[in-house]
């Protein structure tokens, strides 16, 4: 039987209130093997979650839907943060821009937008994103706070040409609805022909929307095949394959697990032991997608550590994973993913180090922080972080936006201002480049390091990095 993940419905709505056993029940036997129930207000979440259960099925989402942002009376990213560590949840979202309606303030729906992309950014959660009539206040805003650096989905995609290849560029996921189905649909039809199926995900946006023939009715997850079945005429594709691709879409971006979830951070290794040092990995986020980096090929063992993350540790679960630090020569911020993307976390169980007595703190970095965070972030390295390794890579542009593929343009000027800022409040820093990549020339990385930029340089070999 063909298997089906509906990415985005709204199960917790009123119209559901009567026979979801029965909606669950046509969806399962439908083959919709998965559904992703979306918030669009925080105090949602809670009954959202008792309601999906321990349903192996079914998960959630953190967010506060444009319409309502003038309604919610906290939205920072404090409140946003925390609703967002339960196990069940796997997106922050949905969230953006709506000026058809424009039922809350632009101006509010901007700061709240923002919060999001923050949250999802410190949780290494991806976004669940509505736009609509604002492709260019969305575009801006999404570039200005960096999400791409966590990725995520367009739902409910109705835009432009221009805006599919915008967002996929910056590595997101657009998702179908209903609408796709539409007579009135031309345009939208015709973009989709031009998308790569490997980026697209199907949805519902249930109770709304429902697809052609079911026009008119409540929408509900069993009809999410109707959308499939159409995007596999339009793409002159078998429906096996439509369903097959998309639903890995869905796994792969929500991070669903193929078994029966854990309990958060069972079985998770958030401190791992390489020689002398203890290494801690605080997050599967990161601003590059490097081609020579082997977790992009699902490799996530590191000199025999599985580095799989479900969730991102708050610093107290990091704090009590390390133990007595004593015996180590160095506590090294590492893992798959990048560790300055938690900064404030970092930065807390740094301090929570030193308080304990002297011990060498390094971080092992892209060196993009300050681009992310969109300020000047070295300063709060000073009397906390005593080394860091920076990934420079490569000798010029050209070569670093091919081999490394960076969220964020012309990041490889960032790296060096990194580098440079960070002289003056910590004490060593290297610099590094990995041998054997095509197009890198390692001893240009060296003169740059050493002449240009005044800090070590240390070459990597690409045996040594799973």
């Amino acid at each position: 039987m063909l298997r089906f993940a509906d990415s985005h419905a709204h199960l917790n709505f009123p119209d559901f209130r009567d026979d979801l056993p029965e909606v669950l029940h046509r969806a399962r036997g439908a083959g919709v093997a998965w559904i992703n129930a979306i918030a669009t207000r925080l105090s949602e979440v809670g009954p959202i979650l008792e309601l999906i259960g321990d349903d192996p099925d079914l998960y959630t989402s953190v967010g506060i839907h444009p319409h309502h942002v003038a309604e919610v009376p906290e939205s920072s990213v404090e409140a946003i943060l925390a609703h967002c560590h339960h196990p069940k949840v796997v997106a922050i979202g949905e969230t953006g821009f709506d000026l058809h309606y424009e039922f809350s303030p632009r101006a509010q729906q901007e700061m709240v937008f923002r919060n999001h992309i923050r949250a999802a950014r410190e949780m290494g959660l991806p976004l669940v994103i509505h736009t609509r009539e604002a492709e260019e206040e969305t575009r801006r805003v999404m570039e200005e706070e960096s999400a791409a650096t966590c990725g995520g989905v367009i739902h409910c995609f109705t835009g432009s040409a221009q805006m599919a290849r915008w967002a996929l560029d910056q590595g997101f996921h657009l998702s179908f609805s209903g609408i796709l189905t539409f007579k009135a649909a031309r345009a939208l039809q015709e973009v989709a022909r031009t998308l790569p199926l490997e980026r697209l995900l199907i949805e519902t946006d249930a109770p709304y929307l429902a697809p052609i023939p079911h026009r008119g009715k409540r929408n509900e997850p069993a009809y999410v095949v109707r959308v499939a079945e159409f995007l596999a005429q339009l793409l002159d594709r078998p429906l096996e394959e439509v369903a097959r691709v998309t639903t890995e879409n869905y796994l792969r971006l929500f991070r669903i697990p193929r078994e029966e979830p854990r309990a958060p951070g069972a079985d998770e290794k958030l401190t791992y032991v390489i020689g002398n040092g203890l290494y801690i990995n605080l997050t599967k986020a990161c601003t590059l997608h490097c081609q020579f980096c082997p977790k992009w090929e699902g490799q996530t063992v590191v000199k025999g550590h599985d580095l799989t993350l479900r969730r991102q540790p708050d610093a107290q679960r990091v704090i009590a994973a390390m133990g007595d630090v004593s015996g180590y020569q160095e506590v090294v911020f590492c893992g798959f993913g990048e560790p300055t993307l938690r900064l404030e976390t970092l930065l807390e169980v740094a301090a929570e180090i030193k308080r304990r007595g002297p011990m060498r703190i390094r971080i092992n970095t892209d060196g993009l922080a300050n681009r992310v965070f969109g300020t000047d972030v070295t300063p709060r390295f000073a009397g906390l972080i005593d080394a860091l390794s920076v990934s420079l890579n490569a000798q010029d542009e050209a070569t670093y936006a091919r081999i490394c593929r960076p969220a964020l343009g012309q990041s490889y000027e960032s790296v060096k201002g990194f580098i440079r800022a960070a002289r003056a409040h910590v004490p060593e820093i290297t610099a590094t480049a990995i041998q054997g990549v095509e197009g890198v020339d390692v001893a240009a990385c060296r003169r740059i390091a050493e002449e240009e930029l005044g800090v070590r340089f240390r070459v990597r070999y690409l045996d040594a990095l799973g």
